[in-house]
């Protein structure tokens, strides 16, 4: 029995002994993960970070691995390691945000949207949470709907390495890669593998990124100078003025903080600054004094443009004024060779995200990457038009834009340059240009337009209706003015329009006829109108009204002009008139008053006849009460001045 409570015993503490080891292997494993990582050693701290956790399942072990991957854009395992931190239940806000942004990048935009809500509710004013939320409601539509044209890899250009930022200058093409890079230095300064590489940029296992030239063919790829341009470290984002004297590019540089109190000087991270070079002779480059608002010892500035007159920089930087988060662009403006501070861009461009690389067309727009706008996952390329005093930003879609990272938009020529880690590359980051689908020709545009105003006043008149009827196909087309009395109608070609124009108490004016025909080319008809109040009480005589004598039988002539009575009445349905007959003064007095009464009282069975509503007309005869001139009984006139007095015409009384 001892013997066998001895045996438990040494098991018991073997078991603890190998507990105990494991902890410290796994705790010993993590450190070194972390200390790689500090010095952005990702490549090693990756391997560390998975090997600690598998040694002991820990969330700090899963968020190093998952940020690894994160940094160096490898999505898919990112998103293992961030599902896996996510199940210990021991994370911060920003690491579900972190994982979202991730599940885009993926092309998970319904998983993406589910833990962007749960986010909210521990961030509910988050705007670049919602902006996210905003871009995986909009990027399946994108998706669906491209944009019309050919997206080319510049194969000749790219490596299996990261190649962008790419522009011309002298009929080469300038990018930036971090292919291996023969003519480096040997660093006098770092001993051991904890140091800052020169040879290698340890955040992604490659040389450091230096400019090259290229007239595109892929035998034709050399660095261009190493003073002042390729030095030691990153080089990326060339710009030049227009007349070729100046040249702006991002760099990265080892500065030191003065000496400390032991006396030795202390080396500083690599942030980017923004270097000016002036142009010395035909091939070489020359270092301008240093710009003013790089910021190296506390924070980056970088992602050059140079407007054509070399007076206006933009660029990014990860700090300044009325930053918004993230980088965000300013530009700068020089004067009698001084740069001016820093302005920033403003809220319609920066966002709480990241916003890179500003470019400008010829015709002023501005090109930019963001992942703080509404996208597709990543950095997405979007343009912005100035519009008076703000920015109108749109995103540029697929296939510009993917679910992966695009960038650096450069418009050297008629098309536009960019990069992209997307998947199907042939390196990390490749240079690829959009060429947009033919433009078809444009169809002629054929528009009526005008303006209708009252007779009276001059005034223009709104809320008028335009009935268009298109007598080549029957097809009605109703519009109505604008507040200021005109109109635009987009016509068809060769075709006749016939117009009727209403409005409320004005003279309907009908079959107005305006014809296309003949035009072959764009065009614009200007149709103005006038419209007229009718007048109360104000006798129109119809023409032409003819009886036999001593009768009130409608004439086939007489009923021809009461057709158009009947139009008109049709044309003005709110109208009640009075029919008045009215004869000379030849017969009696009586005579003439009965006559007169039976010849409106016929008109106005006629008018009843032909569809007006008996309602709107009142049948009244004058006899000779109303004579127009001198001819009443007893004075001596013509038959023609007598004719003037035998007359039919009708008063509105109501409208």
């Amino acid at each position: 029995m001892n013997h066998c409570n001895k045996y438990i015993l040494r098991l018991a503490t073997l078991m603890v002994t190998i507990g105990i080891s494991t902890h410290t292997y796994s705790q010993y494993v993590y450190t070194e993960a972390v200390n790689a990582y500090k010095v952005y050693n990702f490549e090693k701290a990756k391997p560390l970070f998975e090997k600690a956790y598998n040694k002991k399942p820990t969330a700090k072990a899963a968020l190093g691995a998952a940020n690894s991957y994160r940094l160096t854009k490898d999505y898919l395992k990112a998103e293992i390691w961030y599902a896996r931190l996510l199940k210990t239940g021991e994370y911060a806000p920003a690491e579900e945000l972190n994982y979202a942004a991730i599940l885009m990048n993926n092309g998970k935009y319904d998983s993406a949207i589910v833990h962007l809500q749960h986010y909210l509710q521990k961030k509910p004013a988050d705007q670049l949470a919602l902006n996210m939320i905003s871009g995986s409601e909009a990027a399946p539509k994108m998706i669906a709907s491209p944009v019309a044209g050919k997206l080319e890899n510049m194969v000749a250009l790219n490596s299996p390495y990261s190649d962008w930022s790419i522009t011309r200058f002298q009929e080469k093409f300038i990018f930036a890669s971090d292919r291996p890079f023969k003519d480096i230095r040997k660093s006098p300064f770092f001993t051991n593998e904890s140091d800052i590489h020169k040879k290698m940029y340890t955040w992604t296992g490659n040389s450091y990124l230096h400019l090259y030239e290229s007239n595109g063919d892929s035998t034709d790829i050399k660095p261009m100078q190493r003073f002042g341009v390729n030095g030691a470290y990153h080089s990326s984002n060339a710009t030049y003025s227009a007349d070729g004297n100046a040249m702006f590019l991002a760099i990265t540089r080892l500065k030191k903080r003065a000496a400390s109190a032991l006396g030795k000087d202390s080396i500083l991270t690599m942030n980017i600054s923004v270097r000016e070079l002036k142009k010395h002779d035909q091939q070489n480059w020359k270092v301008a004094p240093e710009i003013p608002f790089n910021a190296t010892l506390q924070y980056s500035v970088g992602d050059p443009w140079i407007n054509a007159s070399g007076d206006t920089l933009y660029f990014v930087a990860s700090q300044g004024p009325d930053h918004q988060g993230g980088t965000d662009i300013y530009y700068a403006v020089k004067n009698n060779e001084t740069w001016g501070n820093p302005i920033n861009l403003g809220k319609e461009i920066n966002t709480a995200g990241n916003e890179r690389t500003p470019t400008f067309s010829k015709s002023g727009d501005l090109y930019f990457a963001s992942d703080g706008h509404p996208g597709m996952g990543g950095l997405d390329i979007f343009m912005a038009v100035r519009d008076a005093d703000t920015w109108k930003v749109k995103n540029l879609g697929v296939p510009v834009n993917s679910t992966h990272d695009d960038f650096a938009p450069s418009l050297p020529d008629t098309l536009l340059y960019f990069a992209s880690n997307r998947e199907g590359g042939k390196g990390s980051d490749d240079i690829y240009r959009f060429i947009p689908a033919p433009v078809p020709p444009s169809r002629p545009v054929f528009v009526i337009n005008g303006i209708i105003t009252d007779k009276k006043t001059g005034m223009p008149l709104p809320t008028v209706q335009i009935l268009f009827k298109n007598k080549t196909t029957n097809v009605d087309t109703l519009i109505q003015t604008n507040t200021d009395g005109t109109y635009k109608f987009p016509a068809d070609s060769g075709a006749i329009y016939e117009l009727k124009i209403t409005k409320t108490r004005y003279i309907t004016i009908p079959r107005d006829t305006v014809s296309l025909k003949g035009y072959t080319t764009s065009v614009n008809i200007r149709h103005d109108k006038v419209m007229e109040q009718p007048e109360i009480g104000k006798p129109i005589r119809l023409e032409n009204i003819y009886f036999d004598l001593g009768k009130s039988d409608i004439r086939p002539d007489a009923a021809r002009e009461l057709d158009k009575l009947v139009t008109i009445l049709q044309d003005n349905p709110t109208w009640i008139i009075e029919l008045g007959a009215h004869t000379d003064s030849r017969a009696n007095d009586a005579y003439n008053l009965a006559l007169s009464q039976r010849r409106a009282t016929a008109t106005v069975a006629y008018l009843v006849k032909k569809g007006i509503n008996a309602k709107r007309l009142t049948a009244k005869g004058y006899g000779e009460t109303r004579l127009i001139n001198k001819c009443a009984n007893g004075v001596q006139c013509s038959e023609a001045e007598h004719l003037l007095n035998r007359r039919t015409e009708f008063i509105i009384l109501k409208f």
